[in-house]
């Protein structure tokens, strides 16, 4: 899914306010992290994944590998804390995007 810069300003502002779901710490990017955030996106569209200190993996590789295995949207990555998008299938959407110009 491709994003345009102006959904992605949205999609931002939305994320302001939300508390990180996932963490990342030492294990890195294991199976059961990727299944954690899966699993978030069947009750969020938009969810925070932060990396901790002790993380060996960098925030921007995590997001690639991340959006990779979800499907998801990459909406931004700031500092330690990756905010991803991923609209429901199967349920009526919570969030409505802007038209992409």
């Amino acid at each position: 899914m491709k994003l345009s810069s102006h959904q992605r300003k949205h999609l931002e502002s939305l994320a302001h306010h939300l508390e990180p779901i996932v963490r990342i710490g030492k294990q890195g990017l294991e199976s059961k992290i990727i299944s954690s955030v899966s699993e978030a996106f069947y009750t969020h569209e938009l969810i925070k994944i932060k990396l901790l200190d002790s993380s060996p993996v960098d925030a921007a590789d995590a997001a690639i590998e991340i959006c990779k295995a979800t499907d998801a949207a990459l909406v931004r990555v700031i500092g330690r804390v990756i905010v991803l998008y991923r609209p429901f299938v199967d349920k009526p959407k919570k969030i409505e995007l802007p038209k992409s110009s």
